[in-house]
Formats: C-alpha cells, sequence, structure tokens
C-alpha cells in the first residue's frame, strides 16, 4: 500500500466530524462542571442536586464515544499516534477528569 493511499484510510469530513463531536461535548461539560465552582447559595443547591446526573450521563457519553472511535481506528489499522487515537484518549482522560471534579465540587 502506497504512502497516499494509507494517509486517506479514512475520508476528511468523515474524520471531521469524528473529531468535532468530543470538543463540543467536552466545552459544553467543561463549562458545564466548572460553573459549580462560581455558584453560591440557593444556585448552588440547585446545580448540585442535578451535577451528578449530569455528569453521569455527559461523562458516561463521551467515554462511550471515545471508546467507539478508538475501536474504529483499531478496526481501519490505524496508527496508535493517529489524530483520532489521541484525540479520543484526550477525551476519554477530560471525561474522567471532569466527572471527578464534579463530585468532588457537590460535596464542598
Amino acid at each position: 500500500m502506497s504512502k497516499a493511499e494509507s494517509s486517506h484510510k479514512v475520508h476528511p469530513v468523515f474524520q471531521f466530524v469524528l473529531l468535532i463531536v468530543p470538543v463540543v461535548m467536552t466545552g459544553f461539560y467543561l463549562v458545564y462542571s466548572l460553573t459549580g465552582l462560581i455558584l453560591e447559595g440557593k444556585s448552588k443547591l440547585n446545580w448540585s442536586l442535578e451535577a451528578t446526573e449530569v455528569a453521569n450521563w455527559v461523562g458516561g457519553g463521551i467515554a462511550v464515544y471515545s471508546l467507539c472511535v478508538m475501536a474504529f481506528a483499531l478496526f481501519k489499522k490505524l496508527g496508535r499516534y493517529h489524530l483520532l487515537m489521541v484525540s479520543a484518549f484526550g477525551h476519554l482522560f477530560l471525561a474522567l477528569i471532569l466527572t471527578a471534579i464534579v463530585y468532588i465540587i457537590v460535596k464542598l
């Protein structure tokens, strides 16, 4: 297989879609999780009532999506350092960290 064929195993538009979805979701999740740090009083109480459930669904959704992208990259035999693999691993890591942050903020 030539270098040109191996570099186009994933169509660029499809690769863009696979990369943009976790960026948007992680951006939303980052803002949502750090909102708990600036809220006070009744607003903080209302946020904390739903925060763990949101953290479970959004963090879990990002994690599942990232694992699916990793599985797709392995199926397509892309390298370990391919952009899809690096992005999926990074977003999986961020989802876990942000979920932990939400749980810590709720306990404060």
